[in-house]
């Protein structure tokens, strides 16, 4: 029905400000004298409240006290996707079929290396300790485990061998220095030295740790008996260091090593080797009651890291030898596998 406003929004009215005329709706100027409207932006308005005038951006009213609540007005943004996830990066596949195919390689590898380590006499604890979990991890199934501690192994022995040809090397050197303050040719030594190098460079640790021993045996010629003294101190100063482990009163023996090494400087071989064995003699009168009190110790802690659960089988083997060592009375082989076996409840 005409007229009816209902549901329409009301219709903006006022009178032309010049001509008078009532115009509705919103318009800029005039339609009958066509003065043009200017729209000024609204400074004041009346407080809801009580009707005061006041600043339009005001936030209260400062007659009736009354506070204005500002509404904000969120205009939220478009939706965005979220970006498709990365897909996850697969863990790399194993070659299991590979590893079981390395793993024989390896210890068709580390075997020869072992036999050299042994025949020179060059420690290899941590590699029989590697050797050890290989094989374990095999028994367990986890070949990849296996083929990683065999690895290591490899590199274990490899440092060891390569460790004592720089100990052997350094020492023919000093060699050739004391034969030449001697006065004594140190060619033979210098030839050793030479096929040493030689033979290392072509990955013959081999023939290289024989070819040092061989150098030696050489020196012992023209040094008379240096060599043979100062392996005697060498050995000495390692039989100290073993005892102190045990806490061995080994005053008289480093007093006695420190003679030895006296001697030596002043070029007196002879001297030099007979204060080394007396040390060592000094030494291995104490070594019988010790050993026999240290492999009643390690036996206890076998027993209750068996009983912990836990793997035994390198102590096993290091008690067996230590004790067989001791009943044959090689006293210096029984207290080195000991320290093995303490160095092996460390890590279990």
């Amino acid at each position: 029905m005409a007229g009816d406003s209902s549901g329409e929004a009301e219709e903006f009215e006022f009178d032309c400000p010049e001509c008078g005329y009532h115009i509705k709706g919103e318009v800029t100027k005039c339609p009958k004298c066509g003065v043009e409207f200017v729209i000024e932006e609204v400074t004041e308005m009346n407080c809801p409240s009580c009707g005061e005038t006041i600043s339009a951006s005001a936030t209260s009213c400062p007659k009736c006290k009354t506070e204005f609540v500002i509404e904000e007005v969120v205009v939220s943004k478009p939706s965005e996707k979220p970006p498709p996830p990365e897909p996850e990066k697969s863990a790399p596949q194993v070659d299991e079929e590979a590893l079981r195919k390395r793993f024989p390689e390896l210890v068709t590898e580390i075997k020869p290396l072992l036999a050299i380590a042994k025949d020179y006499n060059i420690e290899t604890a941590e590699a029989r300790r590697l050797i050890d979990k290989s094989v374990s991890s095999g028994k367990q199934g986890d070949v990849a485990a296996a083929v990683e501690h065999a690895t290591q192994c490899k590199t274990s022995i490899m440092a060891a061998i390569n460790g004592r040809l720089d100990t052997d090397l350094d020492y023919l050197e000093r060699l050739v220095e004391v034969a030449t303050s001697m006065s004594s040719n140190p060619a033979g030594i210098s030839d050793s030295i030479k096929s040493v190098k030689d033979r290392r460079s072509m990955g013959d640790l081999e023939g290289a740790l024989k070819d040092a021993l061989a150098g030696k045996k050489q020196a012992e010629k023209i040094t008379g008996k240096y060599v043979e003294a100062n392996e005697l101190c060498d050995s000495l100063d390692k039989l100290i260091n073993s005892c102190e482990r045990f806490y061995v009163d080994v005053r008289e023996a480093k007093k006695l090593l420190a003679e030895a090494k006296d001697a030596g400087e002043h070029g007196d071989w002879s001297m030099m080797g007979i204060l080394a064995r007396k040390g060592r003699e000094e030494i291995l009168k104490t070594l019988p009651d010790l050993l026999t009190a240290e492999l009643k110790k390690a036996k206890s802690m076998l027993l209750d890291a068996k009983a912990e659960g836990k793997n035994v089988s390198m102590l096993v083997k290091l008690l067996k030898e230590s004790g067989t060592a001791f009943k044959m009375e090689k006293y210096e082989e029984a207290l080195d596998s000991l320290i093995e076996f303490k160095s092996e409840v460390k890590h279990l």
